[in-house]
This record gives structure tokens, sequence and C-alpha cells, in this order.
């Protein structure tokens, strides 16, 4: 459930309740909604499944000739199937998420476009997370998390309805002090993960859409080794 205006100067719009936040190109969908039959490991791993979020988030449409959005959010905590922080938990602003995106569109010709993105997401302080089916407690360590998308299309004007390709990649990043230590005794050991999906689908025919998924994720503390899918 949410607010959304209509009707602001500046070319702004305001979001607020829970939605699905603006972070990437495809944590925004419903599973049913993706390209592909599974949503990739990286999402699910980084962000926590949807990008679901309770909170509120500023859009601006640029009144430039070229396509251009920024949006700011501030969120309780991003990802639906995120255990690590409860949205039933009151916390300080200090422990919500902040996140901004410029977007753009290029369009090459009638039949060639490119949607390119950037997402970086800020929390200054997580107090809690899972870990090894354990959970564990820190105090007031911040994360990072960061994203680029790029997604180009092939869409004929003659058959756009039912022929076409579609190319999509994003790069994902993540920075956090992790405890490695015990509740009693914190120590604290900063660590960088990547992950990246990339994917392509081909419009054959009314029915046919054959495609294919690289999936490649690190383990966000690094305890255990990483993930490839095809």
């Amino acid at each position: 459930a949410g607010i959304v205006t209509t009707s602001l100067p500046y070319n702004l719009t305001i979001k607020g309740g829970r939605f699905f936040a603006d972070f990437g190109r495809l944590s925004k969908f419903h599973d049913h909604d993706l390209p592909f039959v599974n949503r990739p490991i990286v999402l699910d791993r980084f962000i926590g499944g949807e990008s679901q979020a309770d909170g509120v988030e500023v859009s601006y449409l640029s009144p430039l000739s070229q396509y251009l959005t920024l949006t700011l959010g501030a969120y309780n905590k991003l990802g639906a199937d995120n255990t690590r922080v409860d949205n039933t938990v009151p916390r300080d602003l200090s422990k919500f998420t902040y996140l901004a995106r410029p977007a753009t569109f290029f369009s090459l010709n009638d039949s060639n476009s490119v949607d390119l993105g950037a997402t970086y997401a800020y929390t200054p302080k997580v107090d809690t997370f899972t870990l090894d089916g354990a959970d564990h407690i820190r105090d007031g360590k911040s994360r990072q998390l960061a994203a680029i998308d790029v997604t180009y299309r092939y869409t004929p004007l003659s058959q756009a309805q039912y022929r076409g390709f579609i190319w999509g990649t994003e790069l994902l990043y993540n920075r956090e002090d992790w405890n490695v230590g015990d509740n009693t005794a914190p120590v604290f050991r900063r660590t960088d993960a990547w992950g990246m999906y990339s994917y392509v689908e081909a419009r054959l025919t009314r029915r046919y859409y054959p495609g294919f998924l690289f999936d490649y994720a690190q383990d966000l503390a690094r305890a255990v080794g990483e993930t490839k899918a095809y």
C-alpha cells in the first residue's frame, strides 16, 4: 500500500508507504514478471529478494531533452526477504537505508535503445544480522551497496509485438564490516563482495522466447565460496 503524488511542481513525484524501492533493474519486479523462471541469486543474496521497502521516495524528471531521472529514497529496510532487519522493530533514522539512483534512456534509432542506471544504497548503522543460522549483534557498523545496470533492446517497428532481442546486465557491489568475533568480544572485519547477472532473450515468434541467464554471486561475509549459475 502506498501513496503517489500526481501533480507537483518542478517535475517532482513523491511516493510513500510500502512499495518496491527503485534499486537497480530487476529487483522491482515480482518473480512471475521476470524474463526467466528464477530470480538471480545475486539479487536474493545482496538485496533480499524483491526490493520491498517501507519508506518514502522523491523522484525528479530532468527538463533536458535527454531523458534523465533522479530518485532519492529513505526506507526502514530494503528487501522483502531481508531477515537482518525486522519491520516490526522501531529504529532510529541512523539505521534507515538511504538510496540515490540516476537513470537515463538512449534511443539509438527507431529499432534500438539502451537503458542505463546506477544505484547507491547506504545504511549508517546495521545492528543485527544472521550468519550460519545464528543471530549476531554488532554496534553501529555501516553498509554500502552499489549497482550499475544496462539493458539493450532491439524492437523492429514492423513486428514490435512479437519480435525483438533484449540483453540485460547488472553488476552489484557490497561493502560492510562483519563481526568475526562474538557478542561479548566483537572483532570487525571489513569485507567486499560483488556479484552480477547477465541475460539475453530473443523474441522469435508469438510463442517462442528462448533465452540464457548467467549468474555470479559472492557470499556477503565471504564465509563460504562464490556461486555460479547458468
